[in-house]
């Protein structure tokens, strides 16, 4: 059988045309990214803020307790008024017992007193007043007479 061939350049694909050939780097073990540094202004501002906030709640603590002591003594404070305020009613109770006109007189008898058997009223003597030229003005008595500024003060009643 004969071997047919084909003629030359004929069936072929043409080849290619040499181009030059870029030099490749060399490969290399790749390391991961560093990690970058805050700046120190990033680092004063991180630190400054941590200040602030722990200050912040330091203070606010410090409010509370300081709140707390003062409704602490506010509440001794009135429970220490409650108790002067009954001791208050309690010596009220006493007055107006003691006061009474029957417990004096039962009270004056069991001391041997003996009731007055005649009772009269003290008239009502107002002090002498000083007029502005110095010399001094006449007191009146309860019936409305006139009464001498030396008779006034020595308690005695004008005839």
């Amino acid at each position: 059988m004969p071997v047919a061939t084909a003629p030359l350049g004929v069936g072929r694909a043409p080849a290619p045309a040499r181009t030059p050939q870029r030099a490749r780097p060399p490969l290399r073990v790749v390391q991961p990214p560093r990690r970058r540094r805050p700046r120190p202004s990033a680092r004063r501002t991180v630190a400054l803020s941590v200040a602030f906030v722990v200050g912040s709640l330091l203070a606010v603590v410090g409010a509370d307790a300081y709140l707390t002591q003062g409704q602490v003594r506010l509440t001794r404070l009135q429970l220490q008024l409650n108790a002067e305020v009954g001791h208050h009613h309690d010596l009220e109770l006493k007055v107006a017992q003691f006061s009474n006109p029957g417990a004096v007189v039962s009270g004056a008898q069991r001391h041997g007193m003996q009731g007055a058997s005649q009772v009269a009223d003290i008239p009502l003597v107002s002090p002498p007043t000083t007029a502005p030229g110095g010399s001094s003005s006449t007191a009146s008595s309860p019936s409305g007479a006139p009464v001498p500024a030396a008779s006034a003060t020595s308690g005695t009643k004008a005839p």
